[in-house]
């Protein structure tokens, strides 16, 4: 499809992952700092904290690269926001997504369902509001009557009302589970029955702003026993980045046993379960 652009210039509405899974298959795509693309067997497409702006607060952010992906083109069903920071519930990217996807359902908790609706102008009809607790809530576009992707909402420690989301992706008695931390400093309430034994773990690892360091992730990621586990929450401000080898390092010191794998910003991984 096509969507109006800027100068009345018209842009081409495009998967934000060009990966197609399998049964048996998801795919990702890390859009930098906490956001990512995801794709389902039965093709569902959600986006969670998609930060495809330099939008800031108090002023424009100074981006180490551009984005990964023009927000004005994304073709998705879904985008879900772990909380209100800009960066995470970001106006800009949301108000394109919103355009180019116009049946594409928003899910967040209050805070940041206000900034989707007043901010970035998403019609009421079209937003969802979660709370932590929450479970098995369907994860699909507006004309979608079912979905093979849920979520549950979980804890995550970080300021106003954050949340964390596990995902359940699949059709079958075995679906793959897959855990975005959101933001959060490290605590032991993030290790709970809903989120042990994930098959991919997405965590912030840049110590730095209220979210766990390299090493607290680590034993996150250990005490989860994740099998596979993606860091995030870097590479995108030069005030807010880490090396990601400090990470990797930490898996390696804590013996823990997950399968570490580090994105480049825009770049896809199929994952098999």
């Amino acid at each position: 499809m096509t969507v109006d652009g800027f100068g009345g210039l018209e842009l081409i509405a495009v998967p934000p992952i060009t990966l197609e899974p399998q049964p048996g298959q998801v795919a990702v795509r890390w859009l930098g700092q906490g956001g990512f693309a995801f794709r389902s067997p039965n093709g569902v497409i959600w986006l969670v904290d998609p930060y495809l702006s330099d939008f800031g607060r108090q002023g424009p952010a100074v981006r180490l690269g551009p984005p990964p992906v023009d927000p004005g083109t994304v073709m998705c069903d879904a985008v879900l926001c772990t909380h209100s920071h800009s960066d995470h519930t970001d106006p800009v990217s949301l108000q394109a997504i919103a355009g180019a996807s116009p049946e594409a359902r928003f899910y967040g908790c209050d805070e940041a369902v206000k900034i989707i609706r007043d901010d970035a102008s998403v019609a009421s009809r079209r937003v969802q509001t979660v709370v932590v607790g929450d479970r098995n809530v369907s994860v699909r576009g507006m004309r979608q009557p079912m979905s093979d992707v849920h979520a549950d909402i979980v804890f995550a420690d970080h300021s106003g009302d954050p949340c964390g989301f596990v995902f359940h992706v699949g059709d079958g008695t075995r679906p793959f589970r897959a855990y975005v931390t959101g933001d959060t400093l490290y605590h032991s309430d993030l290790a709970s029955e809903v989120t042990r034994d994930v098959d991919l773990l997405c965590v912030c690892i840049n110590g730095r702003m209220g979210n766990m360091s390299a090493g607290d992730a680590a034993r996150l990621t250990g005490e989860t026993g994740a099998k596979r586990v993606i860091p995030m929450h870097y590479g995108v401000m030069a005030n807010n980045t880490v090396d990601p080898a400090t990470f990797v390092d930490e898996i390696a010191r804590q013996g823990v046993q997950a399968q570490v794998h580090v994105l480049g910003i825009g770049e896809s991984w199929l994952l098999s379960f």
